[in-house]
């Protein structure tokens, strides 16, 4: 099945109400490691919400193919409505800064847009299309968490970017 399919399958499934659970939460701090085809290395993300519908973010990764570094710094405004009792749509806007050894630097917006939805009390399903203005790509990812307690989670993510080809990874999240 091509990450398209099953994105939109997704996007079916979360919208259509059968999870039975609790909103997702918008104040986080998350560690993880991802894999791109010619590149990996780590991701830390922070998230804190200002009021019941909007958040910030900031996203940070540092990646490495053992010949050349990359960092990519995203600072997001994020807005979430929710559309069942236990699935939220989620929109982001912000600056992103790309920064690599090759001598490629450059700064622009980037745009997100996905849903967030609790299927049980304990597992988290996600899907998002991301749109990087300095790449000229788009990212579909597709992600589910399992939540230890109202804390602690663990995530697993695949996605696909038009630029930087497909990738896996997985986080460590403390919510708060």
């Amino acid at each position: 099945m091509s990450l398209k399919k099953l994105f939109v399958a997704t996007t079916i499934a979360l919208s259509s109400g059968l999870a039975m659970a609790n909103n997702v939460s918008y104040d986080y701090v998350q560690g993880g490691l991802i894999d791109y085809d010619e590149v990996d290395g780590v991701n830390f993300e922070f998230s804190k919400s200002f009021t019941e519908n909007f958040y910030g973010k900031v996203d940070y990764s540092d990646l490495d193919n053992g010949g050349f570094d990359i960092s990519i710094l995203r600072i997001n405004a994020g807005f979430n409505m929710e559309i069942t009792n236990n699935t939220d749509f989620v929109a982001e806007l912000g600056y992103e800064d790309f920064d690599a050894d090759f001598g490629f630097d450059d700064n622009g917006y980037n745009v997100m847009a996905g849903f967030r939805s609790m299927f049980t009390n304990d597992l988290e399903v996600g899907a998002y299309a991301t749109h990087s203005d300095v790449l000229d790509s788009t990212d579909i990812t597709v992600e589910g968490r399992y939540h230890f307690d109202r804390n602690m989670s663990v995530a697993l993510e695949f996605g696909n970017d038009d630029e930087l080809d497909e990738h896996i990874g997985v986080n460590f999240r403390y919510s708060f």
